[in-house]
């Protein structure tokens, strides 16, 4: 150990030597975190900590977080190191009162009875670093959590660390792509270590992982990722969570609350109302508040679709329901983009269609913050419920910045999200009856977009 890493177990020695003589009295934990980790689809521990030894301080309070991970993470992993994280065992037991599912306690274990003093606190799994621990203090850290039926997530870097976590019974191996000796991170280290895990060993990866083409990038090859720089630093935490686990999906033709909240705790980044008056879906500036106030509380973004509507009754509705983007199916020209943009608020986006037939994509929506694509059918622009033939978008440059909608179903998600486009839209595919969205094939569209681990490649 050098640098660092050195400098930070050299502290924690002593601070834990003077601070613990022996175990804390705890109970066993009810919690599984390998259990959580095993079922289907790329499964995540996302991570809350304050600081970083590279300088970065985080704005985001605890009650924020955790109200951004609950809805899309499997666990929740807690910084509890004080001096270089700024993180405390408080932290944990203030996460503990808010979730309820698996937390790991992430800290820089070098004694047993950090344990049973994590436990204490309400964590269920530890962390034990290969990189920190012999064999003999490892096996005890790993002895002193399942008299405490709690699980150690064995952290490693290199291919000498992971021979030694196998030998000793490891059940789940955490491969950080970070050196801690230099603080670098390279993903290539879990493509270099995860192909010599057994099976039957929960695989994580861990450190580096900043998007949601990271976790595409990696999946294949292990179960799970530990994600926690990237959601702390982000604008916007909710909306980076939901991205990072689903991609950005929006669903639209939201016409009641149960839907919006079935909507975001499934994983949705965004919720559309439609208010074009005598559509199926439609809904007025009245019953759209409790909407849009739902979707804000649940972490979502609230999307107003309108056709044919003038500049003052879009702007009155942003206003009203502090849309954060408007979505417009007319046939409105660069001009009156323009307008209509000057009229919103800088923060809020504006999304224009582009109607495409069997055979042709018109150009992009100049004027628009974003291009959705859509299918036209009968002269009508949107809500056909049918998709367009994808291929017809290969090789455009602004497809990034681009959403998809047309047809989007549990069957298809998966594809339309492999275009790469910045986020899809999907409304009839997951109905009962237009208006009405059905659980089932909600949670069907949300478990197709979890991406594909090794686990589920072997099945």
């Amino acid at each position: 150990m050098a640098d660092v890493l050195a400098r930070i177990v050299a502290r924690k020695r002593a601070e834990v030597a003077a601070r613990l003589d022996g175990p804390v009295p705890s109970d066993p934990t009810p919690r599984s975190l390998r259990a959580a980790l095993s079922r289907p689809g790329a499964r995540f521990i996302m991570e809350y900590k304050r600081a970083s030894p590279s300088g970065h301080r985080s704005a985001v309070t605890i009650a924020e977080a955790v109200a951004a991970y609950a809805p899309v993470t499997d666990a929740i992993s807690v910084l509890t190191d004080g001096e270089d994280f700024g993180g405390s065992l408080g932290d944990l037991r203030a996460v503990r009162q808010r979730f309820g599912g698996p937390i790991l306690a992430k800290d820089f274990i070098v004694d047993p009875a950090q344990v049973s003093e994590a436990r204490a606190a309400g964590a269920d799994a530890v962390l034990a670093m290969m990189s920190v621990l012999d064999d003999h203090a490892a096996v005890a850290v790993m002895a002193e959590a399942a008299r405490l039926a709690m699980e150690v997530i064995v952290e490693v870097h290199d291919e000498i660390e992971l021979q030694r976590a196998v030998a000793l019974g490891a059940s789940i191996v955490g491969i950080n792509n970070r050196d801690l000796k230099t603080l670098r991170t390279d993903l290539a280290v879990t493509e270099r270590l995860a192909p010599l895990i057994p099976r039957g060993i929960i695989a994580i990866a861990e450190s580096g992982i900043a998007t949601r083409g990271d976790v595409e990038r990696l999946s294949p090859l292990v179960d799970a990722f530990l994600v926690g720089s990237s959601l702390m630093a982000a604008p916007d935490i909710a909306q980076a969570a939901r991205a990072m686990v689903h991609g950005r999906v929006k669903l639209c033709g939201l016409t009641r609350i149960e839907d919006v909240a079935l909507a975001g705790r499934a994983g949705a980044s965004h919720a559309g109302l439609v208010m074009v008056p005598g559509t199926p879906r439609a809904v007025g500036v009245g019953e759209a508040r409790a909407l849009a106030m739902t979707a804000s509380e649940m972490g979502m973004k609230t999307v107003g679709v309108f056709r044919g509507a003038g500049a003052d009754e879009v702007a009155r509705a942003v206003e009203a329901l502090r849309l954060d983007a408007v979505q417009l199916h007319g046939e409105e020209d660069e001009a009156a983009l323009a307008a209509l943009r000057a009229r919103l608020p800088k923060k809020t986006e504006l999304w224009a269609v582009c109607g495409v037939s069997a055979s042709r994509v018109p150009p992009g929506r100049t004027g628009a913050d974003r291009t959705l694509f859509d299918t036209v059918r009968d002269g009508q622009s949107g809500g056909t419920g049918t998709a367009f033939d994808w291929s017809l978008l290969d090789g455009r440059e602004d497809l990034r910045n681009a959403v998809i909608a047309g047809g989007i179903g549990p069957a298809n998600a998966r594809a339309a999200a492999s275009l790469g486009a910045h986020a899809i839209d999907v409304n009839s595919g997951v109905e009962e009856a237009p208006g009405r969205k059905d659980r089932g094939k909600v949670e069907a569209l949300f478990a197709a977009l979890r991406p594909r681990t090794r686990g589920d490649h072997e099945a």
